[in-house]
């Protein structure tokens, strides 16, 4: 699992960690990415914008290779269509 984040955020900064299980930071990570992008194409901003989107896409490429491995669970439930409410 710590593999595909990975590799999803090279492309997608933010959405990698958040497949590795850390949520929050993977939000932060995305949102910030985001303003880097926004800062980057008003042209004057871009001096903030890009070095912000290298240091944000360095950090979430470092915290999905550094997430614990879980192995992803998935829960699922018997239903008995026979028995109505």
């Amino acid at each position: 699992m710590r593999a595909l984040a990975v590799i999803v955020n090279l492309f997608f900064p933010g959405i990698g960690t958040i497949i590795a299980g850390k949520i929050i930071v993977g939000v932060i990570q995305f949102l910030l990415y985001g303003l880097a992008v926004t800062l980057t194409a008003t042209g004057l901003l871009a001096i903030v914008g890009i070095p912000l989107g290298i240091v944000v896409w360095i950090w979430g490429i470092v915290s999905a290779a550094t997430a614990p491995d879980k192995p992803l669970v998935i829960i699922t439930r018997d239903r008995d269509d026979s028995r109505r409410p």
